[in-house]
């Protein structure tokens, strides 16, 4: 198998790797090739965007004039007057883009919402959307004209900074992404990697740190996981770190962190990714995160005890009626990127078996607190996701009560 062509390397060809890597240097061992260029296929073109220098100066090759940070401070006031009122923190749209006390925690999250910064400016969801007749049930206002043309020219500035989408890393790789930082959590979907890959995600906390706000020099990852789905064991070997700052060559984890990392994880079983931290001393503020791998594949068979449900009653008397107006909203098939992360179509009619564990992959058995499922659809969390009961805590209250006893349940 693949797995054992990549032990074979050994630990002093992967320490040599990394230290080439971190000075920009072409490796080639075993028939892999690796290098510092922009990382790969992404989990979406709207996976992020990024400010030129640090997100106040446009140096290190980027091009002359306003940086894509200096032009969204100027249509800020505008999407604040037009949008903010429903896409804040806390607002009656289930898409709180606009979450943050200052335009710059702002631009931290706009940028990070999945569809607003894309590499066709004009497919933006930030003005294709509100055309829409079902903005708002046709009742949220569309964005004016006149602030139309810097809206575009911001989504412009910002898809000519996404980092190229076809380089080559040690090996396959996810579309560089922006990280929401501040301790939030960060989700990156790995389904753009192939069919055998739908529905698993790598998860973790960001925050900055050293230098000043304005200048960080390191990105700290905390409580990185990886999530399988059931009966699909997911083996990763070296998984290497990248930043890119716009304009410039991709910047390898110095000390590449997980170079002997050779790990298998199952759903149920330990998801932590290595020691579940990593420092990126060669951080700078509104760049990119890539992460690449030697190796990872799907091993097909059962994925081993802990897999199954464990309180079908449970699923079905609660968490399925519980999980009526998400699935008719979202991941019933009315949005199909919904869809695609958990696919809920069928949820009234499939097996409770296989309904059960569709759902059971994005929880973790006995933490309700430390689930997907609840985490995502906390109208006061400012992480990314589509559906957040319209805003209304009391309506996911109601929701958190009706799935947590299922949640501990699944404790093996």
């Amino acid at each position: 198998m693949a797995a054992k062509t990549s032990r074979e390397i050994g630990t002093s060809s992967r320490s040599i790797r990394g230290l080439l890597l971190s000075l920009g240097i072409v490796v080639t061992i075993a028939g892999m090739s690796a290098c510092s260029s922009n990382n790969a296929e992404g989990t979406s073109d709207g996976a992020g965007a990024t400010v030129g220098s640090g997100g106040m100066g446009g140096e290190g090759g980027a091009p002359a004039g306003p940086t894509p940070y200096e032009l969204f401070l100027k249509i800020e006031p505008d999407l604040v007057t037009n949008c903010n009122i429903c896409h804040k923190k806390g607002g009656s749209a289930p898409a709180p883009f606009l979450a943050g006390a200052t335009p710059e925690e702002r631009y931290q999250t706009i940028t990070f919402w999945p569809g607003i910064v894309t590499s066709a400016p004009e497919q933006s969801i930030l003005l294709t959307h509100p055309e829409s007749p079902n903005h708002g049930g046709g009742e949220a206002p569309k964005i004016p004209e006149n602030v139309k043309p810097g809206v575009l020219e911001w989504l412009t500035a910002e898809a000519e900074a996404l980092p190229p989408s076809n380089p080559a890393d040690i090996g396959p790789s996810v579309r560089p992404f922006r990280t929401l930082p501040g301790g939030a959590l960060n989700t990156v979907y790995l389904d753009a990697l192939g069919a055998d890959f739908e529905y698993m995600s790598i998860a973790f906390f960001a925050e900055t740190l050293g230098g000043s706000s304005d200048a960080p020099t390191m990105l700290r990852l905390t409580n990185i996981t990886v999530h399988p789905v059931v009966d699909k064991p997911l083996h990763i070997v070296h998984p290497l770190f990248t930043v890119y700052v716009p304009g410039q060559p991709g910047d390898p984890d110095p000390v590449d962190s997980f170079s002997n990392l050779d790990q298998t994880f199952t759903l149920g079983g330990e998801n932590t990714l290595g020691t579940g931290e990593l420092v990126l001393t060669n951080w700078q503020k509104g760049a990119y995160l890539g992460i690449a791998f030697e190796l990872i594949e799907v091993y097909g068979g059962n994925a081993g005890p802990g897999t199954g449900c464990n309180d079908l009653v449970n699923f079905q008397q609660n968490v399925v009626p519980a999980m009526q107006t998400c699935m008719m909203k979202c991941h019933g098939g009315a949005n199909p990127q919904a869809k695609g992360t958990m696919d809920l179509s069928e949820l009234n009619a499939m097996m409770p078996t296989a309904a059960c564990q569709e759902v059971r992959a994005r929880i973790k058995p006995g933490d309700p607190a430390a689930s997907q499922i609840l985490q995502v659809t906390d109208p006061v969390q400012a992480i990314v996701h589509m559906y957040k009961f319209d805003g209304d805590l009391n309506a996911y209250n109601a929701f958190k009560t009706k799935v947590e006893p299922w949640i501990m349940a699944e404790q093996q």
